[in-house]
């Protein structure tokens, strides 16, 4: 049941009753009480005069926040209280500084509050600057856990009244609702909150599908088979003598939803109604007796029991999990204790009160868990994908000493590793589990035992690692270490562009160390030549842009409006092997390794490939012509790893080009050769090659139709993954 708080459904708030309310769910005795109210004062004096888009005043929409947190999460700390009445004000408020929130309300409230205002840095898209929100609020909330209560409460706030808004607006707060804010609230074991938080996006997401499967949802409610167990199950409490509650209810909107395909699916969920039986002790041995009694009277999925009260999941969940088969139907029964129901649906809020009521270990999980997707690195949708995996079921693991360690379903040595420490993640090359050698990709399973084998070099990591990885910790390690790599390499080419552009316009290489070198970076914002290097090497700043300062005269003022003499000609940069953190192939025009006539260009994410006749470069991507750098590739040079390319070879014949690559060099090995068509239904031959050198890599594709032939994906010999066809079926 949610309070009748005014959410937007009238053009009053009454202020009074929100304080009589909010009064009987605070104790005043608390040393903070008086700081609840001056901070709902303080918020009514600022938001006076501004409205929600419903025409209700904007002041409803804290208050109801906070009310959230109180009576439906029970919270009755009144710092993380005023922090939610507060959560807008900076954002909002143009003359309002976080200083001044701090020194009214102290510095608890002011980090609450910096945690839940969003970024705004008006040179960043959209979608970049909402990653960078996201971050900031992970990495707050590792500090202090109040700041995702506050936004998880505001989100829920926001989609109750979601109905005002535009749909565009809409869809896009409910996207970001199940990508981020609905899988967070469940692995913080927010039950009721995940449950609500998954149906109120789903049903603006998907309105006619969910209309549908709510239907469905119905009717197995209250269905023949529903109707037998529930019976069978108070019959079988009963006879037994068992005082117990039964409780039956249809999986949520959110079992249904499948995060890969963004869409909901019927056939998702592994069962669609949970019976909860609830026993009235605290004597964990009577949930046991009852499971025994579960198992003789119904049919149950053999190895389907998991026993959560020995070992309980990472955010403390307990119960007795088992499944049993009826009529072709899957359900799941949970036995637990009244207590147990009680932390089922509260998670760390039953326990917590400004996180005193944490263990220290649990508190710790939770924060490194934040940290890792805060400080993750990679692109928004990785992130997102982190948020992810963090709900998803677990898996139970041990260390040599019987040490339990609780990871995501289909996680890795490597992930095991990390979770013990960073250190012993960063020189694992292996592990004997259960007594057995395993590489670090092995996927481990329930009740393994793991020790963990150390190299005195570094762990040598490629982006397919970091896929195949499934806890944020490994996955932030990881890409923490692919960003240093690209980092190097921007660093070098970006000082060796530098010095070809300095060259070309006869300007000796020392220049650089010139005493006005230093005014020229501090007119262009820049630290020191590292960092212009980066920047350069990165294409965030071009290396024009500083031949054009170090030819004025003086560094000191702005320099005239004068163009800097083009030369012609693109500068030049030497690629002598493949990294695939670094380098990737445009599938815009399909460049093809080891040939003439490609360009590079360059980011942030390392170099894009492309020929240079590709149209894109200078429509699409809006590139100009000195951006683009000719592309010079180490013949000579043996490749340190050899790499496999996945290849594509359309509307071509299956027998012409096995008989064409039968003359092949014998150094060149065919992994994988099939006649296979896509799923836009063209004949195509896929080919798995190992190649060690440019010149290898040209002779192999002049044994191919050039304009049809694309490169897929690359990869280290016995790398992580294998490559398989995607999206292809055999003819």
């Amino acid at each position: 049941m949610h309070l009748p708080i005014s959410d937007g459904d009238t053009l009053f708030f009454d202020l009074s009753a929100f304080r009589a309310r909010m009064s009987r769910h605070l104790d005043p005795a608390n040393p903070n009480y008086g700081l609840f109210f001056e901070a709902l004062d303080f918020a009514y004096e600022l938001h006076a005069g501004q409205r929600r888009k419903s025409g209700a005043p904007y002041i409803s929409h804290p208050c109801s926040v906070a009310e959230i947190l109180a009576h439906e999460m029970h919270f009755k700390d009144p710092v993380i209280l005023a922090g939610a009445l507060l959560h807008d004000v900076v954002e909002d408020i143009p003359w309002l500084a976080l200083d001044d929130v701090e020194s009214r309300f102290g510095a608890k409230v002011a980090e609450l509050v910096d945690g839940c205002t969003k970024l705004a840095r008006y040179h960043l898209d959209r979608a970049a600057l909402k990653d960078l929100t996201h971050s900031k609020i992970f990495i707050s909330a590792s500090r202090r856990l109040g700041v995702l209560i506050i936004k998880l409460a505001d989100r829920l706030h926001n989609l109750r009244t979601l109905h005002y808004l535009p749909q565009t607006k809409r869809q896009r707060i409910a996207m970001e609702t199940v990508e981020v804010y609905a899988p967070i609230a469940a692995r913080l074991n927010l039950y009721p909150v995940k449950r609500e938080l998954y149906h109120l996006a789903l049903s603006f997401l998907y309105p006619k599908k969910s209309k549908r499967i709510l239907h469905y949802m119905r009717e197995v409610r209250n269905s023949a088979q529903v109707s037998q167990i529930e019976a069978k199950l108070e019959k079988l409490l009963e006879d037994s003598q068992i005082e117990a509650e039964l409780r039956t209810r249809p999986k949520g909107l959110g079992s249904y939803f499948d995060p890969l395909k963004r869409t909901l699916d019927p056939l998702y969920p592994e069962n669609y109604i949970d019976f909860a039986v609830i026993l009235k002790t605290s004597d964990t041995l009577a949930c046991y007796n009852l499971l025994g009694l579960v198992h003789d009277g119904f049919s149950i999925i053999p190895r389907s029991l998991r026993d959560f009260i020995a070992n309980p999941k990472a955010n403390g969940y307990r119960s007795l999990h088992t499944r049993l088969h009826l009529s072709g139907n899957n359900y799941l029964i949970k036995i637990r204790t009244a207590e147990m129901e009680e932390w089922a649906n509260g998670g760390i809020l039953r326990a917590w009160e400004a996180q005193k009521g944490l263990s220290d270990e649990h508190w710790q999980d939770i924060s490194e868990l934040l940290r890792s997707i805060g400080e993750y690195g990679g692109a928004a949708t990785q992130r997102k994908a982190l948020i992810r995996l963090s709900e998803s079921d677990e898996i139970y693991t041990y260390s040599p000493r019987g040490d339990i360690y609780y990871l995501p379903k289909g996680s890795i040595v490597l992930d095991f590793a990390y979770r013990i420490h960073s250190e012993l993640g960063d020189y694992c090359e292996g592990a004997t589990v259960n007594t057995a050698w395993a590489p670090i990709t092995q996927q481990l399973k329930d009740g393994d035992t793991v020790e963990v084998i150390t190299s005195p070099e570094p762990l040598d990591v490629d982006p397919d690692l970091e896929e195949l990885c499934k806890t944020p910790k490994a996955r932030t390690a990881i890409n923490r270490q692919l960003q240093q790599r690209r980092l190097r390499f921007a660093e070098d080419v970006g000082r060796d562009i530098l010095l070809q552009e300095i060259i070309r316009h006869k300007h000796s290489a020392t220049v650089l160390e010139g005493e006005h070198i230093r005014l020229i970076l501090e007119i262009l914002n820049i630290k020191d030549l590292h960092e212009l290097y980066i920047q350069v090497g990165q294409d965030l700043i071009s290396p024009k842009l500083f031949l054009y300062y170090l030819e004025t005269s003086n560094a000191r003022e702005e320099p005239k409006k004068q163009e800097l003499k083009d030369l012609g000609g693109h500068n030049i940069i030497s690629v002598s092997s493949l990294d695939k953190a670094i380098f990737k192939f445009a599938r815009c025009c399909n460049p093809l390794p080891g040939l003439d006539d490609v360009v590079a260009t360059l980011s942030e994410r390392g170099i894009a490939f492309h020929n240079r006749s590709c149209r894109d470069l200078y429509g699409r991507h809006g590139l100009q012509p000195q951006q683009l750098l000719d592309v010079h590739w180490s013949a000579g040079s043996v490749w340190r790893h050899p790499l496999v390319f996945r290849i594509h070879v359309f509307e071509q014949n299956f027998r012409d080009l096995l008989t064409s690559l039968a003359s092949l060099p014998e150094q060149i090995q065919i992994r994988h050769i099939s006649s296979v068509v896509d799923k836009h239904n063209r004949q195509m031959v896929w080919v798995g090659v190992v190649l060690h050198s440019f010149e290898e890599a040209r002779k192999f594709f002049s044994y191919l139709p050039l304009e049809r032939t694309i490169v897929d994906e690359f990869g280290r010999e016995g790398g992580p993954r294998e490559f398989q066809p995607e999206s292809c079926r055999p003819t």
